[in-house]
């Protein structure tokens, strides 16, 4: 995946504020009860891939419930920079795409929807109370919902709302 001079500029911000706070990151982990609520159903999840991951152990977690392989992938994190080369049978994006700048919406969804046509997306769709290193929002896309839903569809051919953990926050699943 190619990011953009600005994308990569929020990249280099997120990486100096997971330095900067080691708990930054993992907040996710609050998700797994309505993530796991939303999944259970599913026999065949032998691999997911946390796309965005952060610091996050949601995966772990998950994929002990389902006795699968999880992934990780978060350019702003060394350890796990690497762009996974494979397909997943889930993609978890949680709390991530409000991250990504507006211009760089469409290559990101195109790239998850690449590794699954299975995914579970959680986005804020209010400002972040954390700022980053620069002065500016951690939240750099700031959207309602509905404008979420139309990016969405560009590159899933379904998706529905499910309860979210937070009201300030949106969970769309693409199957």
């Amino acid at each position: 995946m190619h990011y953009s001079q600005v994308a990569q500029r929020y990249i280099q911000q997120y990486a100096c504020l997971h330095e900067e706070k080691k708990a930054y990151g993992t907040s996710s982990e609050q998700q797994l009860g309505y993530i796991q609520r939303t999944v259970c159903g599913f026999n065949d999840i032998d691999t997911i891939l946390d796309y965005g991951c952060g610091r996050s152990r949601l995966v772990d977690w998950l994929a002990k419930l389902h006795d699968a392989t999880p992934f990780r992938f978060d350019p702003a994190i060394t350890e796990f920079a690497a762009r996974p080369n494979r397909r997943f049978d889930l993609v978890l994006n949680t709390d991530v795409l409000e991250h990504i700048p507006e211009t760089d919406i469409s290559a990101v969804l195109a790239d998850i929807s690449h590794f699954s046509p299975r995914a579970f997306v959680n986005i804020s769709i209010v400002e972040a109370v954390q700022i980053l290193p620069n002065g500016e929002n951690a939240h750099c896309t700031v959207r309602p919902k509905e404008w979420w839903s139309k990016e969405l569809l560009k590159h899933y051919s379904k998706i529905r709302e499910v309860k979210s953990y937070r009201p300030t926050t949106v969970s769309v699943v693409t199957w």
